[in-house]
């Protein structure tokens, strides 16, 4: 159908050019004769302009209310799609402003955190290292008092010693051969003493 319409319009268009043409041709040879009285051609001009542009206007009406419509309906959507781009634009804004200005807070709220969390580490810290000084001092504590132990022992056992060698030196000088035979004597007797009870 609007093939038929356009070529229709090519033929009408044809022959408005085909008429026009020899008008024309006619018109120059006798504009020098009828300079004065005027185009006696310009009412087939009009009538013939006025013919073409309603072939033209009727041919090209469907057509060119469903391309103004198309036209009209294309320029709606793109104005409701930018309508539509400009709102969800601007959420985009306000959204990157919100968080923009959430952000300053949100880093002093970081800034807290790690400030919470290095003094809990420091605290862990420090009281791991007290406990393990506590240990070491204990350790050399006991060590201490274990190397006391051991030099008050070989204290004793050296100073026993000395105690059994001055006795053994005062006693042998102030002890005769007498007083030795003595003791031993007496000494005896108390074992046989002893023997005969049981």
């Amino acid at each position: 159908m609007r093939r038929m319409r356009f070529l229709l319009a090519l033929l009408v268009l044809g022959v408005a050019l085909f008429y026009t043409t020899p008008c024309a041709r006619a018109q120059e040879r006798s504009s020098a004769q009828t300079e004065e009285q005027g185009d006696p051609w310009i009412w087939w001009k009009i009538v013939n302009f006025a013919i073409l542009v309603g072939v033209l206007g009727y041919l090209m009406r469907k057509p060119a209310a469903e391309f103004f419509k198309n036209r009209t309906e294309e320029i709606e959507r793109g104005i409701t799609e930018g309508e539509k781009a400009k709102r969800e634009g601007e959420q985009r804004v306000a959204e990157v402003e919100r968080r923009l200005a959430g952000l300053g807070a949100e880093i002093e709220r970081l800034r807290a955190n790690m400030r919470q969390e290095m003094a809990a580490e420091g605290e862990r810290i420090r009281l791991e290292t007290e406990r393990h000084i506590h240990r070491i001092e204990e350790q050399a504590t006991q060590e201490i008092e274990s190397m006391l132990k051991a030099a008050r022992r070989e204290l004793k056992l050296y100073a026993a010693d000395l105690a059994v060698k001055s006795a053994e030196e005062q006693l042998k000088g102030r002890v005769t051969r007498d007083v030795e035979n003595t003791l031993v004597n007496s000494f005896v007797d108390q074992l046989r003493t002893r023997s005969m009870n049981n």
